[in-house]
């Protein structure tokens, strides 16, 4: 299934539940849950909030997308979805009412836990016809190294026009030696008493993902895996090194991490290829140090630490990669404000794997330091991509 769109089966269940009552003989009332699509679910809720009073949706942090897809950051993921719909046939096979439920849920992980917490609630929004009182049944269920297993939110749970249902819960993960990619599936039945339940309850699910020790030592987390997070580099923060990277991303046809043009980055973990790239690109015997920059350091892009590094695509010594240098603005002894911006030092094809600068020694270093922590704080493991923005 698409990682950031919540799924459901899409079989139309009271076709299927009218053929099965036919089979055996048509001689009771019956029910079935249909999952209307996203748009005519909204449509629904919002007809009815048009004709009847207001009874409002669930709300969670996806409040304004209630559209039944999942939306997520790397720690957090939720939906809100006005679709479900459940039709009650009477012994004749006639529809003798129907009712619109909308579900939420908001799940919240931790990059340094391996607990995380869910609420899921769900909303009677309206009926119509001859309904009688219906009854909710909800289990979550999560595999393979999940506790618990499974969590029952609601048995049999009566619910009616405007109630809302809402349960907390925690879900944990007992650490392997390896990434544990966590489904984690919802199944919902609605019951009208002395009804036959025809068809099988609805079922979606999402994904987790957990690691113990592996991704960054010394801590065990989770996250939400598809997601792509983005790294923000401030000009008022790192200067002319900041500015290196947003040249090399408008320059340079890898266009690398720029959202909307490039690929995303890719988190590069071993320690030892890191430090081979670097003496590639940077090695003190393949660059020379400016005198007229202060602390002048080799600064390059991509990073040492991602696949993308010019080191690893055929670049093996700095010089064949786009050449620039810091250019001095003022002399107040910030260097992010004493060496803003950067120029290109002689020509350039566009076509180069990586970029390299004269950049002052703390602008180059503390964004370093920066890409470490994000990589700690979206918890990346190797080969994990990532967006980078440059910002003011």
């Amino acid at each position: 299934m698409p990682a950031n769109v919540r799924t459901m089966t899409d079989k139309d269940n009271c076709e299927e539940a009218r053929d099965r009552s036919k089979t055996k003989g048509g001689n009771g009332s019956y029910g079935c849950i249909t999952l209307m699509s996203p748009p005519q679910g909204k449509q629904a809720a919002e007809s009815m909030r048009a004709q009847t009073a207001d009874v409002p949706l669930p709300a969670n942090e996806c409040t304004g997308d209630e559209d039944g897809s999942w939306y997520a950051t790397r720690t957090m993921q939720c939906q809100i979805d006005p679709n479900v719909k459940y039709t009650y046939f009477d012994s004749d096979g006639k529809i003798a009412g129907t009712a619109l439920f909308a579900t939420a849920q908001q799940m919240d992980l931790s990059t340094t836990s391996l607990q995380w917490s869910e609420t899921d609630q769900l909303v009677m929004l309206k009926s119509t016809g001859a309904l009688p009182p219906l009854t909710i049944t909800w289990t979550t269920k999560c595999a393979p190294t999940c506790s618990p297993g499974s969590t029952t939110l609601w048995t049999k749970q009566p619910i009616s026009v405007g109630q809302r249902l809402e349960k907390t819960y925690t879900i944990s993960d007992t650490p392997t030696t390896t990434y544990d990619y966590l489904d984690v599936t919802y199944e919902l039945d609605i019951d009208a008493p002395n009804a036959d339940q025809l068809t099988p309850p609805i079922s979606w699910g999402s994904e987790v993902r957990c690691d113990d020790k592996l991704s960054i030592i010394n801590t065990s987390g989770c996250v939400v895996p598809w997601t792509t997070p983005t790294l923000f580099v401030s000009r008022a923060e790192y200067g002319s090194s900041a500015d290196m990277i947003e040249w090399a991303q408008q320059n340079l046809s890898g266009h690398w991490g720029l959202k909307g043009t490039g690929a995303p980055l890719h988190r590069l973990q071993n320690d030892s290829d890191q430090k081979a790239n670097r003496r590639a690109i940077c090695d003190k015997s393949k660059f020379t140090k400016d005198p007229a920059i202060t602390d002048d350091t080799c600064d390059e892009f991509p990073f040492a630490g991602t696949y993308e590094s010019g080191a690893l695509n055929g670049v093996t010594h700095g010089k064949d990669c786009a050449q620039v240098t810091a250019v001095r603005a003022d002399t107040t002894g910030d260097n992010a404000t004493d060496w803003p911006t950067i120029t290109p030092v002689g020509p350039f094809t566009g076509e180069e794997k990586c970029v390299r600068g004269h950049i002052p020694g703390n602008l180059n270093s503390d964004l370093g330091g920066t890409y470490g922590v994000f990589i700690k704080s979206a918890r990346l493991a190797d080969n994990d991509g990532f967006w980078l923005k440059v910002t003011f």
